[in-house]
């Protein structure tokens, strides 16, 4: 944890702890029972090629800080900061780090993988950004090996330069290119930290999820991965005007950025030395001059392009892949997301929700839902009596939706799928509903490092179910046992969700006619 206090001596030595890679010997930190490497390199990359393996080298390498992160377009300060703590490294291309958390260095331990792919989509981000990324505490509760890394993303990972010559042929695909080199990496090195390379789960939040997804349609991934757990993310396809395709614009946004760099295919070479920041200015300028051709309501999204070979189509279009099929997953969303209020935006009168007398609720859903807010308040109390009704404002049905459109997406080709929803309230700021990111420390099981997670008794329960129902579908492919209560796989007539909250159940079909009655009233 990056603030943690500690009751026994950290060993911090050049040659202890010491991990035996297959290039070379790495030293980390052993903190109590935990094996901590931050900052191993994984890849090496020069601008708009695909990675490399690194090379051997002699005497030991130090593991005991991070490395650095992809730069970003921009970094503010999150509304959500208050709330999810973030960390900011320093930023740098050379950004192919990943850092591991292990009970053990015996290769004969063969402990599950855990892989934590970052939030912030192909934009932004990094595995070190929130507190509660932290996977020491994850990989002392479930004996588990815990991964993160980083890669590139924004312009440096998926600007398509590939009308430029051979070389750039693959500049679209660095960021995935990284992925794929870090998989490749725990696949031939995860044994020297205890880890079991033929039991790697990925699991990932937001944009973690649009990663996990894109990895699912690489066929280069087969095999480098064996379970999967998402939280709220991957519902949303690139919106493409009509008479183009993706990769038609993808090089055009490219073209343009090339234009306004005042470069061509004779001088393209240089694009590699110029100033990031002169980079990010000249593809914000392509992306703006893309907006008078194409409406000002077109927003470009820096991800891979499927091309039906390095990536086989888009799940939401096209389906999982079937070679897919036997890859178990765990998949979900908060109650709130973005729709919290938490958020700025959608702050109702004082903001104090829980407050609110039973006119100011009923005032406030019919301004939203007019004559239909009525019946959608009596079906709310229906599906959650233990809520506020207050609360039906601000629960997103649209992630929900979503999620379980991919879980249909599954069940086309016999994969199985657990459903869940994260419904437990902060007491922040007097009552605040789930938000986009509350369960994430509950499943990395650091709820108490957390301030506003925390509730003693109630939390720490709550993030041993939560974190124990990962660990289990990590070790058996099934979130089943332990202090899990029963959870039935979804079917393709009935939602099975297990409600994680205060007290969790699994309901079935419970919210189907509430999401229509909220669906109906936003048209």
């Amino acid at each position: 944890m990056f603030c943690d206090k500690l009751t026994e001596k950290a060993i911090v030595l050049s040659d202890n702890p010491l991990a035996k890679t297959k290039n070379g010997n790495i030293a980390g930190i052993k903190k109590s029972s935990t094996y901590i490497f931050r900052g191993i390199k994984y890849a090496n990359a020069e601008r708009f090629h695909m990675p490399s393996k690194v090379g051997p080298w002699e005497n030991s390498k130090p593991a005991v800080s991070y490395g650095y992160v992809c730069p970003e377009r921009t970094t503010p300060i999150g509304y959500d900061a208050q709330v999810c703590p973030h960390y900011y490294m320093p930023q740098d291309e050379n950004c192919q780090y990943l850092n591991i958390w292990t009970q053990s260095l015996d290769r004969n331990e063969k402990k599950p993988v855990m892989v934590w792919m970052h939030g912030g989509g192909w934009n932004s981000g990094s595995s070190v950004e929130q507190y509660a990324y932290d996977g020491e505490e994850l990989s002392k509760f479930g004996n588990v090996v815990v991964v993160s890394f980083n890669h590139r993303h924004n312009v440096l990972g998926s600007l398509d330069l590939s009308e430029y010559g051979e070389e750039y042929a693959k500049s679209s695909y660095c960021a995935m290119g990284d992925i794929i080199e870090c998989l490749k990496w725990i696949k031939e090195n995860i044994s020297c930290f205890g880890g079991n390379p033929e039991n790697v789960m990925l699991f990932g939040q937001s944009g973690g999820v649009a990663k996990i997804l894109y990895t699912m349609q690489c066929p280069e991934c087969d095999g480098l991965y064996h379970k999967v757990a998402i939280d709220s993310g991957g519902i949303k396809e690139q919106i493409i005007p009509e008479g183009y395709t993706k990769k038609q614009i993808a090089q055009k946004l490219a073209r343009l950025t090339v234009e306004k760099l005042g470069l061509s295919k004779q001088t393209i070479k240089k694009i590699e030395e110029i100033p990031y920041w002169d980079l990010v200015e000249a593809a914000n300028q392509a992306e703006e001059k893309l907006k008078e051709e194409l409406g000002r309501d077109f927003s470009w999204r820096w991800e891979p392009i499927e091309d039906g070979e390095f990536i086989i189509g888009s799940t939401l279009k096209n389906g999982f892949r079937k070679e897919t099929s036997k890859i178990p997953m765990i998949i979900g969303n908060v109650f709130g997301e973005a729709n919290s209020n938490l958020i700025p935006n959608n702050k109702l009168g004082d903001g104090y929700k829980n407050h609110w007398s039973d006119l100011q609720i009923q005032t406030f859903c019919k301004e939203k839902w007019g004559n239909e807010y009525e019946t959608i308040l009596e079906e709310f109390k229906k599906v959650y009596p233990d809520n506020n009704p207050a609360d039906v404002l601000f629960m997103d049905y649209k992630e929900r939706d979503g999620q379980l459109n991919l879980v249909k997406k599954r069940l086309e080709i016999g994969g199985d799928v657990w459903n869940w929803l994260f419904k437990k309230e902060s007491d922040f700021n007097g009552g605040t509903v789930a938000w986009h990111c509350s369960e994430i420390p509950f499943v990395f099981h650091n709820v108490s490092f957390i301030e506003a997670s925390f509730e003693p008794g109630i939390s720490d329960q709550l993030e041993d179910i939560m974190c124990q129902a990962w660990v289990n579908m990590a070790y058996s492919g099934n979130p089943n046992g332990g202090c899990v209560p029963e959870w039935n796989k979804m079917q393709k007539d009935n939602i099975y969700t297990m409600i994680f909250d205060e007290k969790c159940k699994v309901e079935k079909n419970h919210d189907i006619k509430l999401r229509e009655l909220l669906k109906k009233a936003d048209k």
